[in-house]
């Protein structure tokens, strides 16, 4: 009882309040799933806390704010404003709807070919290399080094998440969807990527 109202109140807020529960979600997720990194998967014994401000950062900044623009204004909204009634279609109505699907998978390469490798990650090293006191080429040079790495990690998880997020997710729940799947992402992505790195 306690866990299903708990549940209606995360709706009723994700729905009247949607960019600043997307921004929340993903600011306590990022940060949470650094911390998991450093002291589950990596047994440190102290956390590097400049280190859990970058992922809390991250999240806050570009994966609330940066992907709500992108995934409700842009994606659902401006490009392909037929998204939201696909995503609430029943079954069979998405298995004869040709043009709904191809949209998905519109969204889906314009999210993992284009944003991903040319905004996203590009902007992660910035944001790193900013709170680490690098430079701007340091994070580009960075970036340029860990790419196809990066890219592979991520179209593992994203491209079958996405194909399912953006065919049946409410457009209020995209980016908390991003948020929760993302928890094993940033974990992985934090132990990879985490500490500082040196330019080869």
């Amino acid at each position: 009882m306690v866990v299903r109202r708990g549940g209606l109140f995360l709706s009723q807020i994700g729905r009247r309040r949607p960019f600043l529960f997307g921004v929340a979600v993903s600011a306590v997720k990022t940060c949470a799933s650094d911390f998991f990194a450093q002291k589950v998967v990596e047994q440190r014994e102290q956390v590097d806390l400049r280190r859990n401000f970058i992922f809390f950062m991250w999240g806050l900044l570009y994966l609330g704010g940066v992907q709500y623009f992108v995934y409700v204004h842009l994606f659902a909204r401006r490009w392909f404003p037929d998204a939201m009634s696909f995503a609430a279609k029943s079954w069979r109505e998405k298995l004869a709807d040709r043009q709904g699907q191809r949209t998905v998978l519109k969204q889906v390469f314009l999210d993992q070919f284009v944003h991903h490798p040319f905004i996203l990650f590009p902007a992660f090293y910035q944001v790193k290399e900013f709170i680490e006191g690098g430079t701007a080429s340091e994070g580009w040079r960075k970036f340029r080094q860990n790419q196809v790495e990066d890219l592979k990690l991520t179209w593992s998880v994203w491209i079958p998440v996405f194909m399912l997020n953006f065919s049946f997710s409410p457009i209020w729940m995209r980016v908390p969807v991003v948020a929760i799947v993302s928890f094993g992402f940033t974990t992985a992505l934090s132990c990879l990527r985490g500490a500082p790195e040196t330019v080869e």
